[in-house]
């Protein structure tokens, strides 16, 4: 058996319950200011618009945020307005996109957009059915423009922080993180109320800082204290290190 599924098994056993408020507490203080003081900044967690925010979700979507900066940037400034994009030409949105890689977000972009103003007045609406039937918006992005936008307290939960989640938890691997019902479920009892958009980009910045799918940064993680598998993780790699 791989050092990992034995950290896992290890973890599940001695992970700490979401009823457990102090830890919970513990784990929100720590993730509030490790990420007041070093949490990345990109232009779309800045915006008031709702618009923008949801055009950064459609272009985030199973692609690296460090890539999509400047299209977002120059996207935002040709088409400022959910209107603007509505009325944009797909054949030529599709050629802009295609040297990036991403030609299909053009038509999800203007199919959004689209619905965003014929049926929401320009906005993205408060309400987790209307936003799960907008055009490119899957079950994460529909939490994440929730929280963003409206500061619902529901968990923004993706690969890179439900590999963190799941570890934290005890959880096992069972599948996409963000289809994963108990994993949602454990991870909603930990979004404090009315601070969540800070906790949310906490973890998913602190996944993509340390917890990485191989040879995570375990001894650095700022919340390798409250971790199960980080303990088991470092403990592993000091006894290598003390038999090699």
């Amino acid at each position: 058996m791989e050092m990992t599924q034995v950290n896992s098994a290890k973890a599940r056993a001695t992970s700490p319950r979401t009823s457990d408020s102090e830890w919970i507490r513990t784990l929100q203080r720590t993730v509030d200011k490790w990420f007041s003081g070093s949490g990345r900044d990109f232009p779309w967690r800045r915006p008031t618009d709702s618009f923008h925010v949801l055009v950064a979700e459609v272009l985030l979507r199973r692609t690296q945020a460090e890539r999509v900066t400047g299209p977002y940037l120059e996207l935002i400034d040709r088409f400022p307005e959910s209107s603007d994009m509505a009325e944009a030409d797909v054949s030529s949105l599709r050629e802009w996109f295609r040297p990036l890689g991403l030609v299909g977000r053009a038509d999800l972009l203007v199919d959004a957009a689209k619905a965003l103003t014929d049926l929401h007045g320009g906005e993205v609406p408060n309400s987790l059915g209307e936003v799960e039937e907008l055009p490119g918006i899957g079950r994460y992005s529909a939490r994440a423009l929730l929280c963003m936008v409206h500061g619902w307290s529901v968990p923004m939960v993706d690969e890179s922080s439900g590999r963190l989640l799941r570890r934290l938890l005890g959880l096992s691997n069972t599948g996409p993180a963000y289809a994963d019902r108990k994993l949602l479920d454990r991870a909603e009892a930990l979004v404090p109320q009315g601070n969540s958009r800070a906790f949310n980009l906490g973890l998913l910045d602190i996944a993509a800082a340390y917890c990485f799918v191989r040879s995570p940064d375990c001894v650095n993680c700022p919340l390798l204290s409250l971790c199960p598998w980080g303990h088991l993780a470092t403990e592993d790699a000091d006894a290598r290190a003390t038999h090699a």
